[in-house]
């Protein structure tokens, strides 16, 4: 009995410690012509379609199913304010087989920490909120642990990475199309500030375009303007069927 029981610990361990690369899955979807889609669980009005609304799906259940429309990486919202918990990370990354990027407000070192022991792959760090020091201490603390950065940026803190060599700093730049204050998405922004940073990545650093993006026009748009990446949360969760929207970003 013990046996059994020591036996399915070091599985479950091992599998948490597993360590995925973003990066790489993006890099392998562009090297085949495929459009690389990072989607995101959002527990916040993630309701299980015709049984009833109310209903939430199990975290697990939705990333697997974004695997089989074709996600090459699932984003999992942990703040509580949306709903979200750790516990959604650790059953992510248990199940769907996929790198787990953590979304979430991540200031402290402890934060780094506690997403790497929950599975994480990665972590979103928001440059609006952060010093470059501190970006730079909360990245090179992820990246001893075997975790990436995605380094959210937007017009306000872009000059965070344009004046300072990202190499260092970020595994992933996104843009978000969203503004923190308002809360208001508009698609412009990504294509404004695209243009000033891609020229200053190095190549292994790729762009990420996120929020706003609902349709198969809002994702070709997003790549014609320089994403190597989407991060599609929304939308997908709104689906009646969350495989087939994912395909929908998917297929060009």
């Amino acid at each position: 009995m013990v046996e059994e029981i020591l036996k399915r610990k070091h599985e479950f361990i091992e599998k948490l410690k597993e360590r995925r690369s973003i990066k790489g899955a993006i890099l392998e979807r562009k090297k085949a012509g495929k459009r690389a889609i990072i989607a995101e669980i959002k527990r916040r009005g993630l309701k299980e379609r015709g049984r009833g609304e109310g209903i939430i799906i199990k975290a697990a259940e939705a990333a697997n199913r974004m695997k089989k429309g074709g996600a090459c990486a699932i984003s999992v919202l942990t703040d509580a304010a949306f709903y979200g918990s750790l516990e959604d990370l650790r059953s992510v990354k248990l199940s769907a087989e996929l790198p787990v990027l953590r979304k979430d407000f991540i200031f402290d070192d402890f934060q780094v920490h506690e997403s790497y022991a929950y599975g994480a792959n990665a972590i979103l760090l928001i440059a609006r909120f952060l010093s470059v020091e501190r970006l730079k201490e909360l990245a090179n603390k992820a990246y001893s642990l075997g975790m990436e950065a995605l380094i959210e940026i937007d017009r306000e803190s872009k000059d965070k990475i344009l004046n300072h060599d990202v190499s260092g700093i970020a595994s992933l730049i996104g843009i978000n199309n969203r503004d923190l204050e308002t809360f208001e998405v508009n698609l412009e922004t990504f294509e404004m500030i695209a243009p000033e940073v891609k020229p200053e990545l190095p190549a292994d650093v790729f762009l990420v375009a996120m929020s706003g993006i609902n349709s198969k026009d809002d994702a070709r748009r997003m790549f014609e303007a320089g994403a190597d990446a989407l991060l599609v949360g929304t939308s997908i969760m709104n689906a009646e069927d969350i495989e087939r929207k994912v395909g929908e970003f998917v297929i060009e």
